[in-house]
């Protein structure tokens, strides 16, 4: 009896712990020429969308794609194809959870990524710079 009591309040602080987080967890990962965003939710009450955002200098942040909620406990993926090439350049990565009225309800930390970018794509991306 006392154990049950025990595994129920452990459950009861546990579930307290993530009440009012929206993200549980979040990455970015470079894949060949791309980003992958991934995030996991806790509560999404109030939540209407998730904005992805994207930065070269971790300051001016521009917006690169939306995402709709699905739930408490869901897990998310974006992938940012339009990863430009431009010597190696680091990116900046967050993620807004939006309100249907555009308020803002909880931000991820700056998420930074080194993309890997494939041989051809470096290669022909050398060969335009020569030319400019």
């Amino acid at each position: 009896m006392r154990l049950k009591k025990i595994i129920i309040l452990l459950l009861l602080i546990g579930s307290l712990a993530f009440a009012g987080t929206v993200f549980i967890e979040y990455s970015a990962t470079p894949l060949d020429n791309k980003v992958l965003i991934y995030w996991k939710t806790g509560s999404e009450s109030g939540v209407d969308q998730f904005q992805i955002k994207r930065s070269t200098d971790d300051n001016l942040f521009v917006e690169i794609g939306v995402v709709n909620k699905q739930g408490d406990g869901s897990e998310y993926q974006y992938t940012d194809e339009n990863v430009i090439f431009k010597g190696g350049q680091t990116f900046f990565y967050k993620i807004r959870a939006i309100k249907s009225n555009g308020s803002l309800v909880e931000e991820s930390q700056s998420l930074i990524v080194n993309p890997n970018i494939s041989g051809i794509y470096r290669t022909w991306g050398a060969i335009k710079a020569m030319f400019r």
